[in-house]
């Protein structure tokens, strides 16, 4: 575990020091260390399934990481039953979506979105960097889902991301 959080730490500190879009590739590295600590740390009681056919494409820095743990971090009770997030990445023709949803409780934002400050800096760096976007809705069972959309038309052929 503490190979998994020197990586996750040195993760963190490349991502904070990069200023533009970062291979969508990098994030999710990124995401995964963080997790490696977590499922130790909750052993038994988080599982994290990925579907990530489509990673060729550039994402603000931080913005996968926080979802997945705000996911956690408000989803897991180890009173309660484990908690199961799923990392879905998907391509239509105008854009790529990733799409994170828990089987937690359920979380809904409040009119006063204010005091969600990693939720509203997301969504900054999102629409200023590549005029994407971020939404949060519940599950229909339980839990919440969060979907994040970068516009196909905002990436560079010369990062070897899409087109």
């Amino acid at each position: 575990m503490n190979s998994s959080r020197e990586r996750l730490t040195d993760n963190r500190r490349q991502a904070i020091a990069k200023e533009g879009m970062i291979p969508f590739t990098e994030e999710l590295e990124h995401t995964k260390a963080y997790l490696e600590v977590e499922q130790a740390r909750f052993a038994g009681q988080l599982f994290v399934e990925f579907d990530t056919q489509n990673t060729f494409f550039l994402i603000p820095p931080l913005t996968l990481q926080p979802i997945v743990e705000n996911a956690i971090k408000h989803g897991l009770d180890p009173d309660l039953d484990p908690l199961y997030v799923s990392v879905l990445i998907r391509e239509t023709e105008k854009e790529n979506e990733i799409i994170v949803e828990d089987s937690g409780p359920g979380f809904v934002l409040p009119v006063d979105q204010e005091q969600y400050i990693t939720i509203k800096n997301i969504r900054e760096r999102l629409k200023m960097m590549c005029s994407g976007s971020l939404e949060i809705e519940p599950r229909e069972a339980s839990g919440t889902k969060v979907t994040i959309r970068i516009p196909v038309k905002n990436q560079k052929k010369e990062t070897g991301c899409t087109p």
